[in-house]
């Protein structure tokens, strides 16, 4: 029902499925880096993004998921946009991205709550 509101904590501990969403991202930009070109900046972007927001929901917990996002960000921006890996914010895009990012895991992750708690 939609005047429920949602849980924030999950049965896992959060902290364990942070850790969990850290490998997670670290493999993403492995996988992001080995088999997308340097020049697609974005696409780069979006492999990471999708496979982070595919884990957040897999957890149902906002808290992991907005991690897992913030860590989504800062890997993809120190490794893949800068390859030295120093965290090289360049202004009003990354804010956007990190914005897209952590937006796209939070609501992956709230749809895995609700659809957790409907089964």
């Amino acid at each position: 029902m939609f005047l429920r509101s949602p849980q924030l904590s999950s049965p896992r501990p959060t902290g364990l499925l942070i850790g969990i969403g850290f490998f997670v991202v670290i493999a993403a930009c492995a996988v992001s880096a080995l088999l997308v070109p340097h020049a697609l900046v974005e696409i780069r972007f979006a492999v990471v993004g999708l496979i982070a927001a595919l884990y957040a929901g897999l957890t149902a917990d906002l808290l992991a998921a907005a991690a897992t996002g913030a860590l989504a960000w800062t890997m993809a921006t120190g490794f893949l946009i800068d390859p030295a890996g120093e965290l090289v914010l360049s202004g009003g895009m990354d804010a956007i991205r990190l914005a897209a990012i952590v937006g796209l895991c939070l609501a992956s992750g709230l749809y895995g709550l609700f659809r957790q708690r409907d089964t």
